[in-house]
């Protein structure tokens, strides 16, 4: 509980984490606000429907979990911060037991990844609330929207903290690190999911959406949620990848010496 206690201590005063959790309030706030202006101003809303659908107003609400990859974010800073600032060796010689240094760590990187996300979604869906203030002809949406969004926010900013902190202690570079995440998020698996629709279900993307439980078709780009997962199976595969990569990255951190 001192290690862990420790970890949250060094998370408050960085500032590169509040700095983190001002992006990501004011990314999921840009891209929720933003949604509503793009379906409004392109035909039939890019292949997805009008503002008048309840099932758009939904998907406009389910982007207040945008900021999501600063969550992986958080997760690599938390690890590979230890071995850009020369404190990894300092930190293990007080306390020899790396296991239980690192699953502080993983722990750490949870609560923060969930914290960061609770509130970034918060800003997203209030974002949403006024940007839908503009728009009189767009529909209510439903209820179970901000149930599943709260939902897919917490179990993303778990599932991504852990990935983000396992990947740091694999690779130990945080520029590294943090360029392969921002790849894989922003390019790679984006790309992949187009090309392979059936099988990107099973991405991390697709696993968090398919938590919010959205029933939205889009010809144009080739998606189509009812293709996705269920909540549940999706919400453990999401916790299965986090398991993995944190007893591999647990399994190499205790084998591997310190430098």
């Amino acid at each position: 509980m001192r290690l862990l206690a420790a970890e949250l201590r060094k998370l408050t005063y960085q500032r590169a984490m509040w700095g983190l959790l001002v992006a990501a309030v004011a990314f999921a706030a840009l891209g929720t606000a933003s949604t509503p202006v793009i379906f409004d101003q392109t035909s039939d809303g890019l292949g997805f429907g009008t503002l008048e659908n309840q099932a758009v107003v939904d998907s406009v609400y389910a982007n207040a979990i945008s900021g999501y990859i600063f969550a992986i974010l958080v997760g690599v800073l938390i690890v590979a911060g230890e071995f850009r600032h020369g404190t990894a060796v300092a930190t293990y010689v007080a306390a020899p037991r790396r296991g239980q240094v690192f699953l502080a760590k993983l722990v750490a990187s949870v609560i923060a990844g969930v914290v960061l996300m609770i509130i970034s979604t918060l800003g997203g869906i209030l974002a949403g609330v006024i940007a839908l203030e503009f728009y009189p002809e767009a529909a209510d949406p439903s209820v179970d929207i901000f149930v599943n969004t709260s939902i897919a926010a917490v179990v993303s900013g778990a599932v991504l903290g852990v990935l983000g902190a396992s990947i740091a202690a694999l690779l130990r570079s945080q520029i590294i690190s943090l360029i392969g995440v921002l790849i894989w998020l922003f390019a790679i698996e984006p790309i992949l999911l187009l090309l392979f629709p059936d099988q990107g279900k099973f991405f991390l993307q697709g696993l968090i959406t398919a938590i919010m439980a959205l029933d939205v078709e889009s010809d144009q780009f080739n998606f189509d949620t009812a293709n996705f997962t269920d909540p549940v199976s999706a919400t453990l595969l999401l916790l299965g990848y986090a398991l993995v990569f944190a007893i591999a990255s647990l399994v190499v951190s205790i084998r591997r010496d310190v430098e």
